[in-house]
């Protein structure tokens, strides 16, 4: 289940922790949760992705507690995410808080909730950093012993329900992001009459939007966490609310492609993620690229042939691009990007597929994780 180095132990670390590993793809997290509720484990799952850092706590096998690092997770922030709460209110409540001094209680103290809202908010939170935990798909892992006494204010949350739930927001998530521009892109307020009726969270990411930040940049700066900023995102899009803006210098020779800039970084991204692939091959490397070319494209989809006909693999693995800019530039498809990803991904499969019939296997899945890290999000 986890990867080396370092190897999994069953044997307890000073920290308490005697399981770890990385997390190398989007699936282990979920099946991580699932084994702490199926073996009904007592121990805290913790998840670190860069600066980021989240825990789940389990008691044989129900989730009791979860905590994050990040302020898109706190009590005072879901609420408001969950409109039970408006962003003045909460931003003065929070001056108030201090040692002794919890947001719910000062809450409850001024009448904005009732104690059910306490209890349900608390049950909400839980739930909301599970779900976001569920959607780590780079990082490190960690099982370890806790001391009940040091979690947070603790609830029951029925995992089954919680990885159900779990699942489905995975799967709307990817397709909502399908949805969007790329993450490099420009947005700016379309300017009609509806926007002044915008509130709540839809207002805060709109207000956002200046022409200058691009989408990834919108939805980190939104501190509306993941999946929520990016359904906002997703509504005012469609809502013709806030468009995509007009790239600033267009790649030449694209022509007309409505990708713009994004398809220069979407086509390097993959030449180095099959240039690392090549570098691992050494000299196995020619005899497997021999005859790479629009025939091996055609038994994708006749539109990904047509896109990289006279497409070929050089000396250093890249794909020559200008090519692919000239196909794209006639061709005569309804989303010229998709097709263009779908040959892409396709190659790299069949390069990764190749290494594993010519290298070790821990060699093969450590290159894997590191090339489609690179391609993920293309």
């Amino acid at each position: 289940m986890p990867s080396t180095p370092p190897a999994p132990s069953a044997e307890r670390r000073a920290d308490g922790v005697f399981v770890w590993g990385d997390v190398a793809d989007g699936e282990l997290v979920i099946d991580l949760v699932s084994f702490m509720h199926q073996s009904r484990r007592t121990a805290a799952l913790t998840v670190v992705d860069g600066a980021i850092r989240k825990s789940v706590y389990f008691r044989t096998g129900h989730i009791v507690a979860a905590s994050s690092n990040l302020p898109e997770d706190r009590f005072g922030d879901v609420m408001y995410r969950r409109g039970l709460i408006e962003r003045a209110d909460l931003d003065a409540a929070l001056l108030e808080v201090g040692p002794g001094r919890r947001i719910g209680n000062i809450l409850l103290a001024k009448g904005l909730i009732s104690g059910g809202d306490l209890w349900k908010v608390i049950k909400l939170q839980i739930e909301e950093i599970v779900y976001s935990v569920l959607l780590v798909e780079r990082g490190q892992f960690t099982i370890a012993d806790y001391d009940p006494a040091q979690v947070p204010t603790r609830t029951t949350v029925e995992a089954q329900h919680v990885l159900l739930e779990g699942l489905r927001r995975k799967d709307e998530m990817m397709q909502v992001r399908a949805q969007l521009p790329h993450g490099d892109r420009r947005l700016v307020a379309a300017g009609v009459p509806a926007a002044a009726r915008l509130k709540g969270v839809e207002a805060a990411v709109y207000d956002l939007v200046d022409g200058k930040l691009t989408v990834a940049q919108v939805l980190q700066a939104s501190g509306l966490g993941s999946f929520t900023a990016t359904h906002v995102l997703h509504r005012l899009l469609k809502a013709g609310l806030i468009t995509e803006a007009a790239p600033t210098a267009p790649l030449k020779g694209i022509g007309a492609v409505p990708a713009g800039p994004s398809v220069a970084s979407i086509i390097d991204g993959f030449n180095e993620a099959y240039a690392r692939v090549q570098r691992a091959l050494g000299d196995q490397a020619s005899s497997l690229q021999r005859g790479i070319d629009a025939s091996f494209f055609s038994e994708v989809d006749p539109a990904v042939a047509a896109l990289f006909a006279g497409v070929a693999p050089g000396s250093d693995g890249r794909l020559s691009a200008d090519p692919i800019f000239l196909n794209l530039k006639v061709a005569d498809v309804p989303d010229k990007l998709q097709v263009l990803r779908r040959g892409l991904q396709e190659y790299l499969r069949f390069l990764l597929f190749a290494a594993r019939e010519v290298l070790p296997y821990e060699q093969v899945e450590r290159l894997a994780g590191d090339v489609l890290g690179l391609v993920r999000g293309l």
